[in-house]
């Protein structure tokens, strides 16, 4: 009876597993329509300055933004996401002394020299910055414009001589 329950978990949790990458990989921002944080203003900010829109969309239209931050609250500790939280209320508190504005009012300029020359939260600053590198790199914009993804690359040709 023990064997079949492992067999029975261990089926069930490769099927889990197996549907990961799916999500995980060629994401775009409709999959994150239904969510909405509290912070999401700072987030998509700190996105767009740091991959701005040129003439190719950047970080924050692609939705980068929502990426990183369903990424945050899913999967790193309460320590991390304490981190990051202290990190904003800094980033405001900062916004705020230098220009009277909030941070998500500042012009991209200034909100890159208020992130450059915040010394006390360097480290996570820095944990935002690749986190969002990694949520542009892996949307399905970057991958199928700039890498030439393809779902299923192999093509069968089923009458062809050999």
């Amino acid at each position: 009876m023990e064997r079949r329950n492992v067999i029975k978990s261990l089926g069930i949790g490769l099927l889990g597993l197996g549907q990961l990458p799916s999500w995980a990989n060629n994401w775009n921002s409709d999959s994150f329509e239904h969510l909405e944080f509290e912070n999401s203003n700072m987030f998509s900010k700190i996105v767009d300055c740091l991959i701005p829109e040129t003439n190719t969309p950047g970080a924050k239209s692609v939705g980068a933004h929502q990426y990183v931050e369903k990424v945050i609250k899913d999967c790193y500790s309460e320590q991390i996401q304490s981190e990051v939280n202290q990190t904003l209320e800094s980033l405001s508190k900062d916004a705020m002394a230098k220009h009277q504005k909030s941070f998500e009012k500042l012009d991209n300029l200034q909100a890159v020299d208020i992130l450059k020359n915040n010394t006390s939260n360097k480290k996570t600053v820095e944990f935002l910055k690749n986190l969002t590198i990694r949520s542009y790199t892996s949307s399905e914009f970057y991958l199928t414009n700039h890498k030439n993804y393809q779902m299923a690359p192999a093509y069968f040709h089923g009458c062809v001589e050999i």
